[in-house]
Parts: structure tokens; sequence; C-alpha cells
């Protein structure tokens, strides 16, 4: 019987997880190194994708030719050019060139590689991921020939794997998950009562994490190299390089207070030291942002730091100890340590996908997680443009209706009539949005789906249409827009790619070997 298995597709570090024979999370290491996290990079040579460490090495010979940080390229309509060594819109012309999605099916199919047997899926996301980059991910696992059979949010997955560990199954209450990884930040409030596990709300940036630090390490050491030498380093050119140079930096000052590192520049090789004073400093910008989000998470939830019992850490940027004293001055109190932070995500998706195929496992692993039961939440408002009567303006304008609020518990259905603007309409258009916060303005809504009801006669002005949409445990929406008389209907999942152009994204890959 092929097994489940749980993934953390990170930014920069993915891991792989499955239960054991007595049903505990367990992280695989990879079959090149033994270590139980992958660097999520790709080396593209020629028709061979070389994924993991090895392709980080291979920065110094061919950067052009290493991808990075694909996960926040997910949502967005870019490929990577080997010709430019950078992501450019999809729409120019470019020789060589993979979609996000094709790059992540290299990861998730190394990754497959380091169990036996394995079909199904599922993979994490941050809480804050929008539908289209969820839906990329999904196509990404079709792709690598793995079937999905759920998502579930990165600090969630984080929160049921420690609610599942003895020396936190003692503790109750209001709990906060900080999860900051190399590309994204996640905040989560939640109420843990021994393995039951139920999100309250969620904040983050999806732009946030350890790579921002890094960048804010390649200025400092650029600023150095220029005041020693008059010139300044070619970042543009070697981008990746200096980058994994930062992070090497970062590592060691997460452990000493300064760091001597030789930088190859226009001007040869200089040594230049970088303290954690400065490089704390540098961070100041996104530390506010990090308090914020904390505050903010607090504020949805209706809680103060004074009610949170412990906080949760979860993702490697969490290492670097003003991110801990960050943490500390927020919530009044040090977080809960002693967990790798790294296996978090990956172990906690075994133990959910466990829980999602319970007819796969023994009786210990049936046994293992008969406890744990998960409540996650809808972490964006969803909504359809309409036409109101603006009295101001004395006219009709189009706003954003909201049908499912933010931190709704799923799975949830939400239900809302409206009705056709003017005599003889012959259709109406479907408009679907998705939003960070409560907005009416279209202008400051993401338009997920278009579509239109065509009507096969003519409807008179005030003809009723309901709208359902139903949203599951896994964030997949699904939307009906029903004539109320006719019982005519435009129904819509938010899907992955369709069949062909899957195909197509797939011909382009079949040949390529994964190493």
């Amino acid at each position: 019987m092929s097994k489940i298995i749980g993934i953390d597709l990170g930014t920069t570090y993915s891991a792989i997880a499955q239960l054991d024979d007595l049903g505990t999370p367990e992280v695989l290491a990879s079959t090149d190194n033994n270590k139980k996290i992958t660097a999520s990079s790709v080396y593209i040579k020629d028709q061979n994708m070389i994924v993991g460490d090895k392709a980080l090495d291979a920065l110094e010979t061919a950067p052009k030719q290493v991808v990075t940080e694909t996960k926040r390229q997910m949502e967005n309509d870019v490929v990577y050019s080997i010709d430019e060594g950078k992501w450019v819109d999809k729409d120019e012309k470019n020789k060589d060139y993979y979609s996000p999605a094709q790059i992540s099916s290299f990861i998730l199919s190394k990754l497959k590689g380091y169990a036996s047997d394995v079909k199904k899926a599922v993979i994490t996301v941050p809480a804050l991921f929008a539908e289209k980059a969820r839906v990329a991910t999904l196509d990404a696992a079709k792709m690598a020939g793995i079937e999905v059979i759920s998502l579930i949010n990165e600090p969630t997955a984080a929160a049921c794997y420690y609610a599942s560990l003895p020396n936190v199954k003692k503790i109750t209450g209001k709990i906060l998950v900080f999860d900051l990884g190399g590309g994204t930040f996640d905040v989560t409030v939640c109420e843990v009562q021994g393995e039951e596990v139920e999100v309250i709300t969620s904040r983050g940036d999806k732009w946030l994490g350890g790579k921002d630090f890094d960048k804010e390490l390649v200025n400092l050491i650029n600023e150095k190299y220029k005041k020693l030498t008059g010139n300044e380093l070619d970042i543009d050119n070697n981008y990746s390089k200096y980058m994994e140079i930062a992070e090497q930096v970062k590592r060691v000052l997460s452990v000493r207070d300064k760091q001597i590192e030789s930088v190859d520049g226009p001007n040869g090789v200089k040594e230049i030291e970088i303290t954690r004073a400065e490089f704390e400093q540098s961070m100041q910008t996104h530390i506010e942002k990090l308090k914020m989000l904390m505050e903010e998470a607090l504020d949805g939830s209706g809680l103060k730091a004074e009610n949170i019992s412990h906080t949760l850490l979860v993702g490697g940027s969490t290492r670097i100890p003003i991110i801990t004293k960050t943490i500390e001055q927020v919530m009044k109190k040090p977080p809960l340590k002693g967990v790798n932070v790294d296996e978090a995500v990956a172990a906690g998706a075994a133990i959910y996908a466990g829980l999602k195929s319970k007819k796969n496992l023994n009786e210990a692993q049936k046994k293992a997680i008969s406890n744990v039961k998960l409540q996650d939440v809808c972490n964006f408002y969803l909504g359809t443009l309409v036409q109101e009567d603006d009295p101001v303006l004395n006219r009709q304008v189009t706003s954003n209706l909201i049908l499912i609020d933010r931190d709704t518990a799923l799975p949830a259905t939400k239900s809302s009539r409206l009705v056709t603007l003017y005599d003889d309409q012959e259709s109406i258009s479907i408009d679907i949005t998705q939003s960070e916060g409560r907005e009416k303005n279209r202008e400051f809504v993401n338009i997920i789906h278009q579509g239109e009801l065509k009507f096969p006669d003519k409807k008179p002005k005030g003809r009723p249409i309901n709208v359902t949409y139903k949203y599951d445990t896994s964030g997949k929406l699904h939307c009906i827009f029903e004539d109320e008389a006719t019982k005519e209907k435009y129904e819509v999942s938010i899907r992955p790619e369709s069949a062909e152009d899957l195909r197509k994204n797939y011909e382009a890959i079949e040949h390529i070997v994964i190493e």
C-alpha cells in the first residue's frame, strides 16, 4: 500500500516526513547527504535538474543556472530565464525558461525519492498564501506525480506537531505560533487542549523572512567593501553568490558576536568584519514589522500577551538571537524551546496526512493520532464584485461584497441573494475576490476568477440570483451563482491549471532527470 506523506515545501529549505510504525512522525533524511532538510534550490544543467546542496555548490561556477527562492514567485506570472539568470514576465519570449510550478515540481520529485512508494501527500503552505499560489503548489505536485489529498497552513501543521509531543501535551490554553522561515512569516493564535488544536486567527507577510535579513547583510558587506576599496561589489551579476555568503555570516552571528569573512570583489579579496550588533541594526525595519504583525494577531484574536500561555517557534530564522529577544519583548515571556524548528512543519504535515488517510494506517498508528483534532480558519476575505447605488455620486458603482469573513472556521458555506440590474439582461459578470482586509473598494482586492453566467432568455430587472461560496478544510473554494427561478447556474472550483495546460507543462519537463 502506498504511503501518504507530509511535505514542507519551503522557500530556502524543504523537508518530507511520514508516520513510523508506531505513529510517531519522522522526518526523512536526504539520500545525498543524510540531512533532514533539503535546500530548495535547483541547478538547471541541460536536461538534468540537480536539487539541494549540490545546486548551491554550482552558484560559484554557474550562478544563472541556479534557481532559489522559487516559493516567493508561486503567485506571479513569471518564468525563470536561464539566459538572463532571473525571473522575467511570463509573456516574454525566452529560449529556456521554467515556471515556478515546474521548478517546485523538481524539488518535490527530489523529496519524493527519499521515501518508497509515495503517490499521495499533504503539502504545507504559508497561512497567507494567495489562492493563485496554492493552485500553483497543486500544479507542481501533479507534475511531480503526487496527488495532494490536502493543503495545510504551515503554522497549523507546526501547532499540530507541538501538541503531539509528550512535553507539550500538558500545555493548554491560548498559544501563539511564531513561524519565521526563509521567505515568509506567519503568526497564528490558536487554542490547544491536549492534542486538539483550534486556530483563532493568523497574520503574516509573504515577503518577510531569512532571505530579507540576508539582503541586509549583503548591503552591509557591500558598504564595508566600498569603504575599504572605493568600489562596490557587483551584486546584480553575483546576487546568489553574495546571498550565500550572507547566509553563512548570519549563521555564525547567531552563535558569535562577530565574523570576519573573505569577500571577493572588483579589487580582489578583502577581509570584512561584521558584528552581531551591526547585523541587528540593519534588521530594525524588519523587526518592527514582526512586532506589528504579532500585535495584529493578538488584536485579531481579542487577546493580550498575558493571555497567551506559550509562544511556539517554527522556522530556521527563529534561531537568530534578536528574534527571540523581540518575541520576549512583545509576549512578556520567552518562547518555548527544545523542538527542532526546521522539522516541526513537515512532522505536523505527516500527522495531518495520517488523519486524512486513517484507512491506510496500522492499529498503533491509529491509536497514536486518535486524539488529534484540527480546526483551521479562512485566512482571507472572499467575495464578489457587485453594482451598488451610491447616494453621494447618485449613480451605481462597483464594490466588493464579502461572503466569507476572515477567521471563519472551516469548512464554511455562506450565501447571499443578489438581483439582476436591468430589464432584458442577458448575462451577469462573475468576479470572485480575495483580500486581506474587509475591503469594499475594488482597487484593493485580488480577482482570483472571472466568468459569466449567460441566460438563455433575457431576464427582467430584479430577478434573484443566489450566490453560494463553499470553502473546505484544505483551502479549496467552490462557488455557485444560480438563477433562483430557472436554476440555471455558473459553478466553479478554484482548481489547478486545466488538463491541457498541465499536459504542456509536463511535456516540457518529462525528459528531465532529477538528481
